[in-house]
C-alpha cells in the first residue's frame, strides 16, 4: 500500500479485497438529531469497504451528568493529560491495526472528542479524517485539536471551501483537500409523481423575502409551502430523525437550498458555499430553487447537473422560472429526476470515500467500485423515468 514519504508502515493489502479499514464513529457521544446523515455514512463505509467499526464513548457515567457536561469544561478535559472522558469500545489495545482509519465529523467540535481518546490513531497505519464544515472560529476555538490533525492525521479533507487548509500541513499531514459532505443517496426512497404531495419544502433557515413570497404563492393557489418541521424538531434519536427528514424531503417536489455563509478575514465580504442541504435536496429527487453559491467550485462540479432555479434570498418578487415549475408538474418532475440521477452518478458516500482515497494514494476497495456501478445502474433507470 502507497503511504505519505517518509512513514514506512507495513504493507498488508490483501489484492483480491483492498485495504483493510477501520472506521472510529463519534456518534455515540455527539448523538445530535441532525447529524443522522453521518451515522448513515459510515453504515456505508463499512458495508462497501468490510471495516471494523470502533466506537468512541463516555469512559465514565458520570461525565454524562453536570457539571462535566459543560462545553468549557469538556475542552479542558480534553486537553488534560490526567482526565480522560472519552475511550474507544471494542478496541482491542494488541491487535494489529487497520491499513487505513477513517473518522467522520460534523464539525471541529465535533471532531474535538479526538483530543480525550487516547491512541484513537493507532487503529490505523494510515488515518483519513473528514470533516463536514470548518470555520476560521472554530480553527482558533481548538487549538489542541489542531495539533493533533497535524501530527496524528495523513489526509484531511473539508467539505467547505473557506478558509484554505493548507497551512495545516506537517510531515505528517501531508494530504489536504475539499471533498463535499457524505451522504447515503439511497437513503433517500423513490417516489412517484403522486406521492410528493408537498410543493415546496424549506427545511433550514426561512429568509424573510423568500418566505412571504411562497406564502402568497401558496395562499393564492392553494399550495403547500412546508415550512415548519413540526415534531421533527423534537427528535433526539439519529436514525428517526433522519428517516422523518428522508420522508418529508422525497414528498416534496421542490426545496428551497440557500448558499451558506462564512466570514473570513483574509478575503472581502462573504464566500457563499454549497452546505448540505444542496445534497440533501438531490438525493431526494427535488427540484432545487434557492439564493445559489454560483462561484462555489462544488457548485459547478456537483450541482450544475440539478439545473436549479435561481430565487435571490432578498427577492422582492418570483422568478417566473420558479413560478412556471411550481405550476407546471411535469418540469419539477424533469428538474427533480435530473437532480436525483446527478446525486447518484456523483454525491454519494462512496463517490467521496473513492475521491479521499485517490488524493491520500491509497488503493479501492472493490465493494466501494461495486456500490458506484450500482448507482450508476439506478442513475439511468431515473432518467429513463
Amino acid at each position: 500500500m502507497s503511504v505519505p514519504a517518509g512513514l514506512p508502515r507495513p504493507d498488508r493489502t490483501e489484492p483480491d479485497r483492498g485495504p483493510r479499514v477501520a472506521v472510529l464513529s463519534l456518534r455515540e457521544v455527539r448523538p445530535i438529531a441532525d447529524f443522522g446523515g453521518l451515522h448513515e455514512a459510515e453504515e456505508v463505509l463499512v458495508e462497501t469497504t468490510s471495516a471494523g467499526l470502533y466506537r468512541v464513548v463516555l469512559s465514565s457515567p458520570r461525565y454524562s451528568r453536570p457539571p462535566f457536561t459543560s462545553g468549557v469544561l469538556r475542552r479542558a478535559m480534553n486537553s488534560s493529560r490526567l482526565v480522560h472522558p472519552y475511550r474507544i469500545e471494542h478496541h482491542q489495545q494488541r491487535g494489529n491495526p487497520a491499513d487505513v482509519l477513517v473518522v467522520l465529523a460534523r464539525d471541529l467540535a465535533d471532531a474535538a472528542v479526538l483530543v480525550g481518546v487516547p491512541g484513537w490513531h493507532e487503529l490505523g497505519d494510515v488515518v483519513l479524517v473528514h470533516i463536514s464544515v470548518v470555520t476560521e472560529r472554530d480553527l482558533r476555538r481548538y487549538p489542541e485539536l489542531v495539533g493533533q490533525l497535524r501530527k496524528r492525521v495523513d489526509a484531511l479533507f473539508s467539505g467547505t471551501e473557506m478558509p484554505p487548509l493548507g497551512h495545516l500541513r506537517s510531515d505528517r499531514l501531508r494530504t489536504v483537500g475539499v471533498v463535499p459532505p457524505m451522504i447515503d443517496v439511497l437513503a433517500f426512497p423513490t417516489r412517484e409523481s403522486e406521492e410528493r404531495t408537498i410543493d415546496i419544502f424549506s427545511p433550514g433557515a426561512r429568509p424573510p423575502g423568500q418566505h412571504r413570497l411562497l406564502n402568497h404563492w401558496a395562499d393564492a393557489n392553494g399550495g403547500r409551502y412546508q415550512h415548519d418541521i413540526g415534531q421533527l424538531g423534537a427528535i433526539t434519536s439519529l436514525a428517526q430523525h433522519r428517516r422523518i427528514f428522508t420522508t418529508m424531503a422525497t414528498r416534496s417536489r421542490m426545496m428551497l437550498t440557500n448558499f451558506s455563509q462564512f466570514d473570513h478575514r483574509r478575503h472581502a465580504g462573504q464566500h457563499r458555499e454549497v452546505g448540505g442541504r444542496f445534497y440533501d435536496a438531490m438525493a431526494a429527487g427535488c427540484a432545487l430553487v434557492g439564493d445559489l453559491p454560483t462561484s462555489s467550485r462544488q457548485f459547478g462540479e456537483y450541482l450544475a447537473a440539478a439545473e436549479p432555479l435561481g430565487f435571490p434570498s432578498d427577492a422582492l418578487r418570483m422568478p417566473d422560472e420558479v413560478i412556471a415549475a411550481l405550476a407546471d408538474h411535469g418540469e419539477s418532475r424533469r428538474l427533480g429526476n435530473a437532480a436525483r440521477a446527478a446525486a447518484l452518478r456523483y454525491n454519494d458516500v462512496a463517490h467521496r470515500y473513492a475521491e479521499m482515497i485517490t488524493l491520500a494514494d491509497i488503493p479501492d476497495s472493490p465493494g466501494v467500485q461495486h456500490r458506484i456501478d450500482h448507482l450508476a445502474e439506478e442513475a439511468r433507470r431515473t432518467e429513463k423515468t
